[in-house]
């Protein structure tokens, strides 16, 4: 029996491999990850209660473990990836290395590394003791200031100038200690899905719609020239490469400015979160993680070819009010537009809806179409999730 050792979520990963036949411990990391009913799994390690205690949480693991002779590793949340290289250290699996892990999760870290290569175009510093330190020669212009190790948008402010963060850093130097401050680059924002597999290698180009710093939609293939294509996926492929990672299902964010220079935003271990794999599978007919998974299990022979000729695209929706959400409309209207695959909503019955959005987690609802090209799948998608609409009380109750 070929036994799996997996590191925090994601379920839909655990479901694809448990369906090969395996047997799986999971070990929780975090109380917010998903997981399956805990009968799904040999046995589960909840070191949740030590999710801010890194090496006691690794500690706390090892221990649970021994006696437990594993075949392979599956980790595929950002949260736990530094911890599933170090339990992959100890124990003898093969995953990325401890310092790739955290240069995945710790945008400081990445634009260290990639600021001695080809791809260190982004001008950068990071907050400490309420100044900036710059790392680089500081950047005219508008900046980004952002977590260094945060996600979904979430904290991330885009400010006119350099004066401006200060100003803002200012006002509580402890809460944006350790942030990044790096140039904005201006130009059409995309992402680049990359399996790297024992037999081959495949990266496919999303184009990304936003509004400020929150994503609005997603269109797969990106509706692009081929050259700008392969401008983006080469400059994710020497990042993936840059950064030591050799094997894995990968997310990496890719600014094309209006010269057709290309700047790394960020890079991940794992696959695109807001429905991008499900638009690669619609799109391509790949399923992603579902060959991930066979790589790990060393039952993938050889890539399959993608399917062209088609796209697919998720769109968002955002509040044009404020107020106590109490119900939905259009939903069944909705689900019978042209092309459209899926729905669903992401606030619930009871949350605050509010304008000014904070993260893509306060965003409304979304929708997934198909078409024969992208820009159809889009308006399709759009045209869907716009005959969602909410309804709200006024005031907070």
């Amino acid at each position: 029996m070929t036994v799996v050792l997996a590191v925090g979520g994601i379920a839909s990963a655990h479901s694809v491999a448990l369906s090969r036949g395996v047997q799986l411990v999971h070990v929780r990391t975090h109380r917010h990850h998903t997981m399956l009913p805990p009968s799904h799994y040999f046995k589960v390690i909840d070191a949740s209660h030590l999710a801010n205690r890194e090496l006691s949480q690794l500690k706390y693991v090892l221990k649970q473990v021994e006696g437990i002779a594993f075949d392979a590793i599956l980790c595929l949340h950002d949260d736990s990836v530094v911890l599933g290289a170090r339990l992959a250290e100890k124990i003898g699996l093969a995953f990325a290395s401890v310092s790739t892990a955290k240069a995945t999760v710790d945008k400081v870290l990445m634009r260290h590394i990639l600021s001695n290569t080809n791809l260190g175009s982004v001008r950068y510093g990071v907050v400490v003791g309420g100044d900036v330190s710059w790392i680089t020669d500081p950047p005219e212009g508008s900046v980004v200031l952002k977590p260094s190790t945060g996600r979904a948008s979430v904290g991330v402010q885009v400010l006119p100038d350099i004066d401006s963060v200060q100003r803002v850093i200012g006002k509580d130097p402890f809460e944006f200690e350790g942030y990044l401050v790096e140039e904005r680059k201006i130009g059409a924002e995309y992402s680049v899905e990359s399996l790297l597999s024992s037999v081959g290698e495949w990266h496919g180009v999303t184009a990304k719609t936003t509004a400020g710093v929150i994503e609005t939609g997603h269109v797969h293939p990106a509706p692009i020239t081929e050259g700008e294509a392969w401008t983006i996926r080469s400059a994710a492929a020497s990042a993936l490469e840059y950064l030591g990672i050799k094997r894995g299902l990968l997310h990496t964010e890719v600014i094309l400015d209006r010269q057709g220079v290309p700047h790394i935003v960020e890079t991940h271990l794992r696959g695109g979160g807001d429905g991008i794999l499900d638009l690669v599978k619609y799109a391509t007919g790949l399923d992603l993680t579902d060959l991930y998974v066979d790589d790990l299990l060393n039952r993938l022979h050889d890539l399959p070819n993608a399917q062209i000729g088609r796209a697919a695209s998720c769109q968002y929706s955002l509040p044009h009010s404020s107020g106590v959400l109490t119900g939905w409309s259009g939903i069944d209207e909705a689900k019978q537009c042209k092309g459209v695959v899926d729905i669903g909503t992401i606030l619930s019955i009871g949350d605050w809806v509010q304008v000014e959005q904070q993260s893509s987690y306060t965003r409304l609802a979304w929708a997934i179409a198909t078409a024969n090209d992208g820009r159809l799948a889009q308006y399709r998608a759009r045209k869907a999730v716009n005959a969602i609409v909410p309804h709200a009380t006024k005031e907070k109750e």
